[in-house]
């Protein structure tokens, strides 16, 4: 078993195990709207005979956008521009599946300025977005859903929940952000209860051929933030909930440990996550992979499911395919 292996996911194979994590392109028009340069973008990446391609995060309501700039799937009139984005990627035999978000104390705010958070204050513990009601969060997780189902029409074969990066879910996660005193606050059982209903409404609403992927911040890599121990209980929370592919990143800190240059910096988390759920569902470790021999290795000797695989596959959208021909020649 290894990077070229096939995989077979709800009774859909995959061709290997790299994955073109969601990165942002900042090419969405003001609306969130597919541009030809976004078709372009992700054209190349199944042209490159990516495995899996997870889309960059599109916003579930206008409150939670992170820039002008950012795709949306946020009402029924995106669907025919991703539509088409779908049909590219599955043109090309790739996998494919957009991560849905809602950006919480990072995000834009709504027409009012207000900016909508799990509890009141940011990872420094200073004052800053107002906590989400209890009334709110039926709303909030009825964006989230009517996205997803937005994504299955358009034709993706699943979705991703982003609670990663600090993004709003990552926030209601640690106890950084959530200082909240009522059932969404408090214990890892209160801080996960929001994401965990999201997660269940979701999975009953793609169906049961549909992936369902989380991107979970298995560490926030800052003092009193969320620990690998709590992340690894937590992650066999997901899979019990119906959740497909675990993809393990980072948390408040951000997607890339500070001074953190070598390759696979979230092997560990990843490792001790997929421990943690055996066969209940599959890990995708990210990191700053470069060299087509170490990620292989993931699969292989360290155990992961899927690597993402991100930075070089911008550099160079080809990878995967030279990656695949280096490793015959050394086999």
């Amino acid at each position: 078993m290894g990077l070229f292996t096939e995989l077979v996911i709800r009774n859909k194979e995959v061709k290997n195990r790299v994955v073109l994590p969601p990165m942002a392109t900042s090419l969405a028009t003001p609306e969130g709207e597919v541009t030809p340069e976004i078709l372009e973008h992700y054209q190349q990446y199944a042209d490159g005979e990516v495995g899996t391609v997870i889309v960059e995060h599109a916003y579930v309501r206008p409150d939670g956008r992170v820039r002008d700039d950012q795709l949306g799937i946020h009402e029924e009139a995106r669907v025919p521009g991703l539509r088409k984005l779908a049909d590219r990627l599955r043109g090309g035999k790739a996998r494919s599946l957009i991560q849905l978000t809602h950006a919480g104390a990072r995000s834009l705010g709504d027409a009012d300025g207000v900016v909508w958070g799990a509890g009141s204050v940011t990872s420094r513990g200073e004052p800053g977005p107002t906590p989400l009601p209890q009334s709110g969060l039926e709303d909030l997780t009825d964006a989230f859903v009517r996205a997803a189902e937005r994504a299955i029409e358009a034709g993706f074969d699943g979705v991703q929940l982003h609670g990663a990066h600090g993004y709003l879910l990552n926030q209601f996660l640690s106890p950084l952000t959530n200082d909240r005193t009522d059932a969404f606050g408090g214990d890892l059982a209160g801080r996960g209860a929001f994401p965990l209903m999201v997660i269940r409404r979701v999975r009953r609403a793609i169906g049961p051929e549909a992936w369902l992927s989380y991107r979970l911040g298995a560490d926030d890599q800052l003092d009193g933030g969320l620990t690998l121990e709590e992340t690894t209980q937590f992650a066999q929370e997901l899979a019990a909930a119906g959740v497909d592919i675990v993809d393990v990143s980072g948390g408040l800190g951000g997607p890339r440990p500070e001074d953190e240059y070598r390759e696979g910096f979230f092997l560990k988390q990843a490792k001790a996550i997929k421990a943690a759920i055996g066969d209940q569902a599959r890990v995708i470790v990210t990191g700053g992979f470069v060299n087509a021999e170490t990620a292989d290795e993931a699969v292989r000797l360290d155990g992961v499911d899927l690597v993402g695989v991100g930075r070089i596959l911008l550099a160079d959208p080809y990878w995967v395919l030279k990656a695949r021909a280096r490793l015959l020649r050394s086999a």
